[in-house]
C-alpha cells in the first residue's frame, strides 16, 4: 500500500494574452479553491516567457494574497531528472515558441504535468473542476502509486476505459517510475510522428461483441470528435513531415484560407471548389439522422441552420468547426486522455477481470475521492450504456472549458464578461454593505443598552453586547472591515441569538464575496469605494 496526501495541489495556468496573467474566471476558482482548503499546499505554474513584466508582478502579487506558492515553469530545466524529460521539456518549449504556427497551451500544460519538477509538487488538477479537501484525512492508504481520473463503460465480460488527465496524482515517485516513464515515452512518439489507432481498436472491439455494443458504437461515430479522430490520421502536410506540431500547423493554414480549405477537402486535383462545396453540404446533410437529433440535439440545429447560408457563411463555418475538431482530436491523441490510456494500458477496452485488478486501483474513484476532486468530464466506474449516452451527448463547454479552442474561448469571454460586471458591482455595493451593517450593531447597542431589564435579562444583553463589540471591533480605525479578524473572532462569539446569527450570516456573505471577487486587498475591505484597480479580465 501507499500513503497518498490529498493535501498538496497543482494547477497549472499558461496563457496567450502577455498583459493578463490569468483571466477572472479562473482568478475566481482559485481563490475559491483556497478559501475552501485553506492549509492546503496549492503550487500555481506559469511561464515568465508568456507574460509582461507587469503581469509577472501581479501574478506574484496575487499568489501573496491567496497564499499560492509560484513555480515559473521557464526555470525547471535545471531540475529534470532524465533524457526523456529533457526531450520533452524542448517539445514543451517547441509549443509555447510557436503558438502562432501549431503551438498549443494545451499539449504545454499536459507535458509539464508529467515532468518531476511539477508533480512532486502535488496532485495536478484542472481549473475547471472543483476541489474541497475538507473532510478528507490527511492520509489516504492507496493500492496503486499513480492515481488518474478513470471511469469505465461495463460492456458484459469487458469495460471500455475512459481515462482522463484532468486528474494526475503521483502517489509515490520510485513505484511509479515505470508508469511515468510509459506515459513519457508515450509523449514523445506521439509529439515526434503523431498516429493513433483509437477509431479502429474501439471499432474491432465493439462489432466483435453484443447487439447494444454495436449500436453504442454508431452512436459514438455521430460524434463529431469520433469522425474527426479518424480524419486526423490521413492529414498529410506538404512537406510530409508528420510532427504532431507541423500537422497542428498545417491545419491552422488550412482552415484559415478558403482556398486552401477546398483544396485540402478535394477528392482528385481535378475536382472544381464549387464541386467540393456542393459535396461538403451534401456530406454535413447527410450527418441530419435520428440519433444527432435525438442525443445531439443542438448540432443538429446548427448543422440545418448553416446550410440554409450561402456558400461564404457556409465554408466560414465549416473552416471553423473544422479547425476546433482537427485540433481537438490531435491534442486529445497526441497527449491528452487517449494518449495517456494508450500509453499506461496499451489499448481502451480490457476484460472485466483485469480491469478491476489492474486498472481500477488507479482511479480516484476507486478510493471514493470524486466527492473532493469533482470532475464532469468523466463517467463513473463500470457506468452502463444509458450512462454512457447520456455523458457523449452532452453539448461543448457543458462538461470542461476546452479553453484552449476557440469555441472555447468564446464560451469562457462570454462567462468572463459576466463576472467581469458582478466584480465592479461589488466593489460598489460592499463599501456601503459592511457601512449600513456597522451602522446597525451600534444603534442596536445602544437600544438594549438603555432598555430596563431584571437581573437575568441584563446578564444575557451584557453578553450579547460583548460578542457585538468583538465583531464590532473588526472595523478598525482606518475605516476597513477586516475579514481575518472577523473569522478569528467568531470563536470566541458564545451567545448565537437571532440577531447575531443573522449577522454573522451576512458578514460571512459579504466577506466571501469580497475576497472570491477580489474587492478585499490583504484580506481587509474599505468602507468607502475602493481606489485600487479592479483585476483585468
Amino acid at each position: 500500500m501507499y500513503q497518498y496526501n490529498p493535501n498538496l495541489h497543482v494547477k497549472i495556468w499558461l496563457t496567450n494574452n502577455p498583459n493578463v496573467f490569468m483571466n477572472l474566471e479562473n482568478q475566481i476558482r482559485l481563490i475559491e479553491m483556497r478559501e475552501k482548503n485553506p492549509t492546503d499546499s496549492i503550487h500555481l505554474v506559469y511561464d515568465s516567457n508568456l507574460l509582461t513584466h507587469s503581469s509577472v508582478t501581479s501574478l506574484h502579487e496575487f499568489c501573496r494574497e491567496h497564499k499560492i506558492i509560484s513555480l515559473d515553469a521557464h526555470t525547471i530545466h535545471t531540475s529534470l531528472q532524465s533524457d526523456n524529460e529533457k526531450k520533452l521539456y524542448d517539445f514543451y518549449k517547441d509549443e509555447i515558441c510557436n503558438l502562432k504556427s501549431g503551438g498549443n497551451l494545451a499539449v504545454a500544460s499536459d507535458i509539464l504535468r508529467w515532468l518531476s519538477p511539477v508533480f512532486k509538487k502535488g496532485t495536478y488538477t484542472d481549473f475547471d473542476f472543483p476541489v474541497d479537501t475538507s473532510n478528507l484525512p490527511k492520509m489516504i492508504a492507496t493500492e496503486m502509486p499513480i492515481l488518474l481520473n478513470i471511469g469505465s463503460l461495463k460492456m458484459g465480460k469487458k469495460e471500455f476505459i475512459l481515462s482522463n488527465n484532468d486528474f494526475v496524482a503521483i502517489v509515490d515517485e520510485i513505484a511509479a517510475r515505470k508508469n511515468i516513464e510509459r506515459v513519457q515515452s508515450g509523449l514523445i512518439s506521439r509529439l515526434e510522428h503523431y498516429d493513433t489507432d483509437f477509431i479502429e481498436r474501439t471499432e474491432s472491439e465493439l462489432n466483435a461483441d453484443s447487439f447494444i455494443n454495436r449500436h453504442l458504437l454508431k452512436f459514438m461515430k455521430n460524434r463529431s470528435e469520433s469522425l474527426y479522430i479518424a480524419k486526423s490520421k490521413e492529414i498529410i502536410p506538404p512537406d510530409a513531415s508528420n510532427s504532431s506540431l507541423k500537422i497542428r500547423a498545417y491545419i491552422n493554414e488550412v482552415m484559415t484560407d478558403k482556398n486552401k480549405f477546398l483544396d485540402f477537402n478535394k477528392i482528385d486535383v481535378q475536382e472544381t471548389h464549387e464541386h467540393v462545396i456542393q459535396r461538403l453540404r451534401k456530406d454535413l446533410e447527410t450527418q441530419l439522422n435520428l440519433i444527432k437529433y435525438l442525443f445531439f440535439s443542438k448540432e443538429y440545429s446548427s448543422i440545418k441552420h448553416i446550410l440554409e447560408k450561402n456558400d461564404d457563411k457556409f465554408l466560414n463555418y465549416l473552416m471553423n468547426k473544422e479547425r476546433d475538431l482537427y485540433i481537438k482530436s490531435i491534442v486529445v491523441c497526441t497527449t491528452g486522455p487517449i494518449q495517456i490510456s494508450n500509453a499506461l494500458f496499451s489499448g481502451y477496452v480490457v476484460d472485466s477481470d483485469k480491469f478491476i485488478k489492474e486498472i481500477q486501483p488507479l482511479s480516484f474513484n476507486h478510493y471514493g475521492l470524486q466527492n473532493a476532486f469533482r470532475s464532469q468530464n468523466s463517467i463513473p466506474l463500470h457506468e452502463n450504456v444509458l450512462g454512457m449516452l447520456k455523458f457523449l451527448g452532452v453539448d461543448e463547454g457543458e462538461l470542461n472549458d476546452s479553453s484552449w479552442l476557440d469555441s472555447g474561448k468564446k464560451l469562457q469571454a462570454s462567462r468572463t464578461k459576466l463576472l467581469a460586471a458582478r466584480q465592479k458591482e461589488l466593489a460598489l455595493s460592499l463599501p456601503a454593505s459592511f457601512c449600513s451593517i456597522k451602522n446597525e450593531m451600534e444603534r442596536y447597542i445602544q437600544k438594549i443598552t438603555h432598555t430596563p431589564k431584571h437581573f437575568a435579562s441584563k446578564e444575557r444583553s451584557r453578553a450579547r453586547i460583548e460578542d457585538l463589540e468583538l465583531i464590532l471591533s473588526c472595523f478598525n480605525q482606518d475605516n476597513q472591515f477586516n475579514i481575518l479578524q472577523f473569522k478569528n473572532v467568531l470563536h470566541n462569539i458564545r451567545h448565537h441569538n437571532g440577531y447575531t446569527q443573522k449577522l454573522i450570516e451576512d458578514l460571512e456573505t459579504l466577506c466571501h464575496d469580497a475576497i472570491i471577487f477580489s474587492v478585499a486587498k490583504d484580506k481587509k475591505i474599505k468602507l468607502s469605494p475602493p481606489s485600487y484597480q479592479l483585476t483585468q479580465s
